[in-house]
């Protein structure tokens, strides 16, 4: 056989991997919690759920033997920190050994925080889709590499078990399923977009984004079905899994920027900018973008992200998200003069003043 070119070698690279058990299986909260607690060595568990799943935790807490769980209903108007503490002073009284938590974004994100703070491992059982069982409110992920190497933490909370079961997911509304939906294809989209990305990471993301576009309509159209539910929800840790071990890339820093002088959530915001960006730095990253497009299975990665937000209802104007065009102003203005977030975006702060007016408006993202 001939000899190949070392132009064949595969590339160098680094890829982080974080000590997460993921279980992934239709029905999973019933037939596998209890096996992945006993692996845990949990003897007094306490239940962390929001309003929604109360029922499902009251089952979980019924079902657990020796009655040494205790549930603990999570509420979106009361002061999540007041939460959190009082999550830790139960947790404490009851001698727990380890948190569940089962809801969408808000209770995994106060769990994770109380089990930090007490030091318990945390077995999460998300019923959304935008990862907060891997990434902080703010989007970014919660081991979040530095561009210099990996991060690092050794507390009991970070070798936890997520568990993930489309039956959870059945009764989402439409526009909590498209948004969240949307959120975690954006990570996938991010990480693609990254320069440092690993292969590995990339390859996942990609995939991510294919399974999303695929499930995310089928899981509107169908509510209580478990196709379109499980593919979307394999796809959003898909995506987020693999923005857990990639470095910033150059749609955070824009996020988190247009977050902070626009007064809107980083995670609502980041698929509003998403087209916009993509189409304004298209010249930039080519591959990536043919990647994209290739996952969503057309031609073009931006009119295919807008066309699948059109589709399932999510927001495509900041406009939508409840800015006010008060806030616009002041906005553009401070990112004309946000070098920091023009460089890390790629472009000059005027061109990123046009893509955040007209993700304002929802208007039609231009090229470069």
């Amino acid at each position: 056989m001939t000899a190949r070119s070392m132009s064949e070698v595969v590339a160098g690279f680094t890829h982080d991997v974080h000590a997460v058990r993921v279980v992934f299986a239709v029905d999973a909260h019933r037939t596998t919690l209890q096996p992945e607690l006993d692996r845990l060595g949990a003897k007094a568990v306490l239940v962390l759920a929001s309003a929604s799943q109360r029922a499902v935790a009251s089952a979980l807490t019924a079902a657990m033997p020796g009655g040494r769980a205790q549930p603990l209903a999570f509420s979106r108007s009361r002061s999540v920190a007041g939460q959190i503490s009082r999550a830790c002073e139960v947790a404490a009284r009851g001698e727990a050994d380890c948190l569940v938590a089962v809801g969408s974004g808000a209770v995994i994100h106060a769990a994770r925080q109380a089990a930090l703070r007490a030091e318990l491992p945390l077995v999460a059982l998300p019923t959304s889709y935008a990862g907060a069982e891997f990434v902080s409110p703010s989007g970014t992920p919660s081991l979040s590499p530095s561009r210099s190497g990996p991060a690092v933490d050794t507390s009991p909370a970070a070798s936890r078990v997520v568990i993930y079961d489309p039956v959870l997911t059945v009764g989402l509304p439409d526009h909590v399923t498209a948004r969240s939906a949307m959120r975690a294809l954006a990570y996938g989209v991010d990480v693609l977009c990254t320069p440092d990305a690993s292969p590995i990471a990339a390859m996942m993301a990609e995939e991510g984004i294919r399974q999303i576009a695929d499930g995310m309509p089928d899981a509107i159209l169908h509510p209580h079905g478990l196709v379109g539910r499980s593919r979307t929800q394999y796809g959003g840790y898909l995506t987020v899994g693999s923005l857990a071990v990639t470095p910033p890339g150059p749609h955070r820093a824009l996020c988190e920027a247009v977050e902070r002088v626009c007064g809107l959530r980083h995670a609502d915001v980041r698929p509003v900018l998403l087209p916009h960006l993509l189409a304004a730095t298209s010249v930039k990253r080519p591959l990536a973008l043919a990647r994209v497009a290739e996952a969503l299975g057309c031609n073009d990665a931006v009119q295919g992200i807008t066309d699948l937000a059109h589709e399932v209802g999510a927001a495509q104007s900041l406009r939508e998200l409840g800015m006010g065009l008060d806030r616009l102003d002041a906005a553009l203005e401070t990112l004309r003069r946000d070098e920091t977030a023009a460089r890390d975006a790629e472009l000059e702060p005027e061109a990123l003043a046009i893509v955040v007016e007209n993700a304002y408006h929802g208007r039609t993202p231009v090229g470069p």
